[in-house]
């Protein structure tokens, strides 16, 4: 026959459950997401709960890829609004006659528009605010030189080379003069010290687009390659008024050009903060906090931040629904 031991009133010391009184282990410091708006480092919270969407499938039919070559033509007509819906919808109807609900699906396919061209330009910014860029660029083909195709095929080799061989990095996109619909490239180049190819040399020529004499500063090697080009220097202050994002940004909806990333350039970074690099908290779709200036070094936080290890930490603090742990 066997009795219980009784635990006395006054001694807890094997009781399995803490009591709030008692000293609790150390809480850990929590991972964040940071991106730069343009003026501040803003943080979000890593939740572990969060759980990815898995991504829907979608089979594109003839009456997509009409609807997109109709949509990028009343874009760069300047259509808006009804004037654009009723444009789509009477050239579909010329095909397609008996589309069912042919008005809910052009509203729907603008909606996505819309909000896919929102998202490009939000990553645009965050990346070019994120990181540091030294050159305003601009490339234009010359007729002996190259044609339309050779030049954007050859452009984005020479520029993945020098990212590669150089450490360059660049952001930009392709895009046609409105009076003479001639494509060239308007890009940001980050370009290490000592690590510039060609001579850069100051010109002064009269403009017939603009009706006035221009001053650019042209680089020889890509001049003997492509044709006419402009490296203008940057600071970080010209950035942060927007002007040189909003210039780059305004051709991105009436194009439908894909933008132009070299790789290794974050759009948000990752990494732990304590309370006291917080300046303070707010309220935008969710909390935020806005950080001290001093607390992301670019040397040290941006610039070696790698894809893989962004992958990592986005899996720790989102795992997949199929049961990934940390």
């Amino acid at each position: 026959m066997s009795y219980a031991n009784l635990i006395p009133i006054d001694d807890m010391s094997g009781c399995p459950f803490p009591f709030f009184n008692e000293p609790q282990p150390p809480a850990e410091t929590p991972y964040y997401k940071i991106y730069n708006d343009g003026g501040h480092y803003i943080a979000t919270r890593c939740v572990r709960s969060q759980i990815k969407p898995v991504p829907h499938k979608y089979k594109r039919e003839d009456i997509d890829i009409l609807f997109d070559s109709l949509y990028i033509a009343a874009m760069q007509d300047g259509l808006k609004g009804d004037e654009m819906t009723a444009y789509i919808k009477a050239e579909i109807l010329l095909l397609f006659p008996d589309y069912p609900d042919l008005d809910k699906y052009i509203a729907d396919k603008i909606e996505r528009k819309q909000h896919n061209l929102y998202v490009r330009k939000k990553r645009f910014r965050r990346k070019a605010n994120l990181n540091r860029w030294n050159y305003f660029v601009t490339f234009t083909y010359a007729d002996d030189k190259q044609d339309e195709y050779t030049f954007r095929k050859k452009l984005r080799c020479c520029l993945s080379h020098l990212h590669t061989r150089r450490g360059w990095r660049y952001m930009g996109v392709f895009e046609r003069a409105p009076e003479t619909g001639r494509l060239h490239f308007h890009g940001l180049l980050y370009i290490p010290g000592g690590e510039m190819i060609g001579k850069i040399t100051e010109k002064t020529d009269y403009s017939t687009a603009q009706g006035k004499m221009q001053t650019t500063h042209e680089n020889d090697f890509f001049q003997k390659t492509f044709g006419r080009n402009d490296f203008e220097e940057l600071n970080e202050m010209e950035l942060k008024h927007g002007q040189t994002l909003n210039y780059l940004l305004k051709y991105i909806g009436k194009t439908g050009e894909r933008i132009v990333y070299s790789r290794g350039i974050p759009t948000e970074i990752y990494r732990k903060l304590n309370d006291g690099e917080i300046v303070t908290e707010m309220n935008d779709f969710g909390t935020k906090y806005i950080l001290f200036d001093d607390v992301i070094s670019w040397e040290r936080d941006i610039m070696h931040f790698k894809r893989k290890q962004m992958s990592i930490i986005d899996l720790i603090c989102n795992p997949p629904r199929y049961g990934l742990t940390a």
